[in-house]
């Protein structure tokens, strides 16, 4: 492990892109001391200030008990793909195959939505893996796996979607502290990453040593 003397002198030697990038992408994985040294950085160099906001609010980890509270916050919002509250909000995993001659395309899904919605996306799926999965060598082999894998995820629902909603949290800490976690707040990040979107760069939207 480098010294922190030693982290000091290779951050004097980055970018500005650098040291932006590891404040927007990087900094909850530093250690605390590595921290000052990225936030000195920042300071000397006259960035955006709203970066060490940023860096802060994304260190700034959730307490378990806040965790709890924010899942049954999330359960109870309206779905974000049908609009409706009719059912508690799940995490759910899609796995599709699409294949043809030499191509394959395999793709897996994490989204949170209602049931209903979850479980016409996992037809959707299954029906393109039936139809579509088979037509090429790696499809072949994929497409059997994908399904008996689907099949035996109906038995862990509950473990796909704690393990899907702690990595939403996780991944969001950041716009938590800064934004808070009312209805509003968390329809609108669930939306996005139902959607495979990055948060934006924005207002307060990491390289190891």
């Amino acid at each position: 492990m480098y010294s922190v003397e030693e982290i000091r002198e290779n951050y004097k030697g980055f970018s500005d892109s650098k040291i932006e990038n590891i404040a927007r992408n990087e900094s909850k994985g530093l250690r605390k001391e590595v921290l000052g040294i990225l936030k000195e950085e920042i300071e000397k160099r006259n960035l955006d200030e709203r970066l060490i906001t940023w860096v802060d609010a994304e260190t700034n980890t959730l307490t378990d008990f806040e965790k709890q509270s924010l899942i049954r916050n999330i359960e109870n919002l309206k779905c974000p793909n049908c609009g409706l509250k009719e059912t508690k909000l799940i995490g759910q995993e899609f796995n599709t195959i699409v294949s043809i001659i030499l191509l394959c395309n395999e793709t897996t899904e994490n989204r949170i939505l209602c049931s209903n919605c979850g479980r016409n996306k996992k037809i959707k799926s299954f029906v393109i893996n039936l139809l579509a999965g088979w037509w090429s060598r790696r499809g072949f082999l994929l497409t059997p796996y994908t399904l008996i894998k689907d099949t035996i995820n109906l038995f862990f629902k509950k473990k796909i979607n704690d393990r899907i909603i702690a990595e939403f949290i996780e991944q969001n800490n950041g716009m938590f502290r800064l934004h808070g976690t009312d209805d509003e707040t968390l329809f609108g990040l669930i939306s996005w990453h139902n959607n495979d979107y990055e948060i934006p760069e924005t207002e307060e939207n990491n390289e190891n040593e």
